[in-house]
């Protein structure tokens, strides 16, 4: 249940940054790095695809609530990374004890 306030608070910080206008700024630095690399994966399996395939670069829309969408979804992406190797060497240590 603690993955939760993590996803939050990145979502709660990321949307009060987007009220305030921020754009480039340190705290957009300390978000991308806790929620690396769940950023990185959607930004590359994701963002990168879709803005490809839409044609537009975003350069000339800078949007102060964009950020969100990496941080958010990379926050979540570390859950689900977390949980899949929890849940992995727990069956590989229930299976060797069993062996």
């Amino acid at each position: 249940m603690s993955a939760l306030p993590y996803v939050g608070f990145i979502a709660a910080v990321a949307a009060v940054r987007g009220m305030a206008g921020g754009h480039s700024d340190e705290t957009q630095a300390v978000l991308y790095f806790l929620s690396f690399p769940g950023s990185l994966l959607v930004t590359a399996l994701l963002i990168l695809p879709l803005g490809a395939l839409s044609d537009t670069s975003g350069a000339g829309t800078a949007n102060p609530y964009g950020s969100m969408l990496y941080l958010v979804g990379g926050a979540a992406l570390n859950v689900l990374i977390v949980f899949a190797a929890v849940k992995a060497f727990s069956y590989l240590r229930i299976a060797r004890r069993t062996d």
